[in-house]
């Protein structure tokens, strides 16, 4: 499996609208790629304006679906004016899960 941590800096004052935005992309993604484990969006409760998506996907096949799906190409713009910058992310193996 491929797990994906990715950093979010939002503009100020913009969190609640790019949570509004990026649920509709979480709800596409758990809906619509079956590849995809875990797509969740956790919130800095010490950086103020700060997001980490912590995804998980069967293989490489299922990322580069996600990354190709129409559901994306639709989402990506409704979460990217709210970027303060652009992500982060780092990718890992994941060799060890909860089943």
């Amino acid at each position: 499996m491929i797990g994906l941590m990715v950093e979010l800096a939002v503009t100020p004052d913009s969190g609640a609208a790019f949570e509004r935005a990026f649920a509709v992309q979480a709800a596409a993604v758990q809906a619509n790629e079956p590849g995809n484990r875990l797509y969740e969006l956790f919130k800095s409760t010490t950086l103020s304006d700060s997001y980490t998506l912590v995804e998980i996907y069967e293989d490489d096949a299922a990322l580069q679906a996600h990354r190709a799906s129409p559901d994306m190409a639709a989402n990506r713009p409704l979460t990217a004016p709210f970027l303060a910058g652009p992500p982060v992310m780092q990718v890992f193996e994941v060799i060890a899960h909860r089943l």
